[in-house]
């Protein structure tokens, strides 16, 4: 009896270092074994887009206009072009300004109109078979449209240009008139001049 007993506490405690094994093996095994899943979205890339302006009339002046007088007038046209691959808003403003030494600028109106053309623009600005659209810039002075349209901010006209897009102006210009030679002969003898900037932004 006494060496069955001793037996079985010997068995009893040779028991315990293989269930530990046993455990080890059943975390290890846990450990290794759970289920898994992946999923990724690879080669994201950020290129950014570009703008670019021209017009036809290839950085000339449309305007060179010389010995003018009291109701003359004049008319031509551009079209404003874009290369850009996102589209942008364009606006017209003045740029370098001067109203001459008599005021001239002051007298000199502008009135911008946007339109288009039944097929291509004609040569050298013309405006033969111009079609008005909406008014760009209401008749006014050099020196009234270079104090309200100075800079892209306070620009006229907010065009919505699309990518690859162009927009057609129609300039025409009158040197007013007062009515009496008196209240005109002030102004003989200046130059007004301007540079008329299209700019656009996205």
């Amino acid at each position: 009896m006494r060496t069955s007993v001793h037996a079985a506490v010997i068995a009893k405690w040779a028991a315990v270092p293989a269930a530990l094994v046993v455990s080890g093996l059943l975390v290890s095994q846990a450990s290794y074994s759970a289920f898994s899943a992946t999923t990724n979205n690879a080669g994201n890339s950020w290129a950014s887009g570009s703008l670019a302006l021209s017009n036809d009339a290839s950085g000339t002046a449309l305007f060179s206009a010389s010995n003018i007088k009291p109701g003359d007038a004049g008319s031509k046209c551009i079209t404003v072009s874009t290369t850009a691959n996102v589209a942008s808003t364009l606006k017209l403003y003045a740029s370098s300004y001067s109203k001459g030494t008599k005021n001239l600028g002051d007298r000199i109106n502008v009135t911008v109109t946007s339109g288009s053309f039944p097929g291509a623009a004609p040569a050298n600005g013309a405006c033969t078979g111009f079609t008005a659209g909406s008014v760009a810039v209401a008749t006014t002075s050099l020196t009234s449209f270079a104090a309200a349209s100075a800079s892209y901010a306070t620009g006229a006209d907010s065009y919505a240009l699309p990518a690859g897009g162009s927009r057609t102006y129609k300039i025409d210009w009158t040197f007013a008139t007062a009515g009496s030679p008196a209240a005109d002969n002030p102004y003989q003898g200046d130059t007004a001049s301007i540079g008329f900037t299209w700019e656009s932004q996205s």
